[in-house]
C-alpha cells in the first residue's frame, strides 16, 4: 500500500482528509496523490436557474478552488512526503474514479459537510465497486495514529474478508488489533479464521465475541468502539445494496454517519 489518494476541495472536511492522508503516506513510505476537484454547484441541474446566475456560481467556485489549490500546493511543498497533484472538474465520484485507477487507498470524509452536490454514501459505494479501498475520516479528526489500536468489525462475510486483506499493511503498523464479532448465531467465516490469517502476516489480534442484542448491529459496533477508542475501524462495505441501506439502515451507513473514528472500507 504505497499510493494514497486524497480529495482536495475547499470544504469543511479538507483538513481532516489531508492530515490523515499525510500520516498514511509517512507511515507507509508511500506517495500522495492529491486530486483537486472543482465541483459543479447543484443549481447546474436546475432548469429554473438562468445562464447568467449559473455562470456566476461557476466563476465563484473556480476562484475559490484556484486559491485553495495554491494553498494546498504551498503546504505540501513544506511536508516531508512525496506528492503529485491532479485536477478535475465535475462530480466528486467521477473525478475520483478517473484519477484513482492505480491507487491503493482513497481518503475522503465520513460525511461531506458543505460539499457542493456532495453525497458521501454514493462516493463510497462508487469507490468500492471499483475495488478502491476507502479510509473515511470524520471532519473533527486531525491525523491517524498508525501505532494505535485497530478494531476489525468482523461478520464473516466476503466483504469482511476483502477488507481484512486490504488492511493488512495498516494493521501491521498498529500497536494492538482487536477483531470484534457481534454474534448472531452463525458466521460464514469465524473470527478465529481471520485471526489465523493475520497471524501469518505477523499480526497477533485479540478476538472479542459479543452476543448480539436487539437493534442495529452498526450501533452495537459503535458501542464497543467507544469503549476501546480505536484509531481506526476496519470493515467490509455495503454487504447489502446501498438502496436497502439507505431505506432501512445498515452497518456501513451507521458507521459512516456516526463513527467518531476513521473507518477503513473495502468490498
Amino acid at each position: 500500500m504505497k499510493n494514497v489518494a486524497v480529495l482536495i476541495h475547499a470544504d469543511a472536511g479538507q483538513e481532516s482528509r489531508l492530515q490523515a492522508a499525510l500520516d498514511l503516506v509517512r507511515a507507509l513510505h508511500g506517495h500522495l496523490i492529491a486530486i483537486d476537484v472543482t465541483a459543479m454547484p447543484p443549481i447546474a441541474e436546475d432548469p429554473m436557474i438562468g445562464p447568467g446566475t449559473l455562470a456566476a456560481h461557476i466563476a465563484e467556485e473556480l476562484d475559490v478552488q484556484d486559491a485553495n489549490r495554491e494553498r494546498v500546493k504551498a503546504r505540501l511543498t513544506m511536508e516531508d512526503a512525496p506528492w503529485t497533484l491532479a485536477e478535475c472538474m465535475g462530480d466528486v465520484a467521477s473525478c475520483l474514479a478517473s484519477h484513482t485507477a492505480l491507487t491503493d487507498l482513497v481518503v475522503i470524509n465520513t460525511v461531506f459537510d458543505g460539499f457542493p452536490g456532495g453525497e458521501m454514501d454514493g462516493v463510497v459505494a462508487s469507490m468500492l465497486r471499483l475495488n478502491r479501498p476507502v479510509l473515511a475520516v470524520p471532519r473533527a479528526t486531525r491525523g491517524v495514529a498508525m501505532n494505535g489500536t485497530a478494531l476489525v468489525a468482523w461478520d464473516g462475510s466476503d466483504e469482511a474478508d476483502a477488507a481484512l486483506r486490504a488492511a493488512v499493511p495498516l494493521l501491521g503498523l498498529a500497536r494492538e488489533v482487536r477483531i470484534l464479532s457481534i454474534d448472531r448465531g452463525s458466521l460464514k467465516h469465524p473470527p478465529e479464521l481471520a485471526a489465523s490469517y493475520l497471524s501469518r502476516h505477523g499480526v497477533r489480534p485479540e478476538i472479542m465475541v459479543v452476543p448480539a442484542e436487539p437493534g442495529r448491529i452498526g450501533q452495537q459496533i459503535l458501542a464497543q468502539a467507544l469503549k476501546i477508542e480505536p484509531s481506526m475501524i476496519v470493515m467490509g462495505g455495503y454487504g447489502q445494496s446501498r438502496l436497502i441501506e439507505t431505506l432501512f439502515g445498515g452497518v456501513t451507513r451507521d458507521l459512516l454517519h456516526h463513527s467518531p473514528y476513521p473507518v477503513f472500507l473495502a468490498q
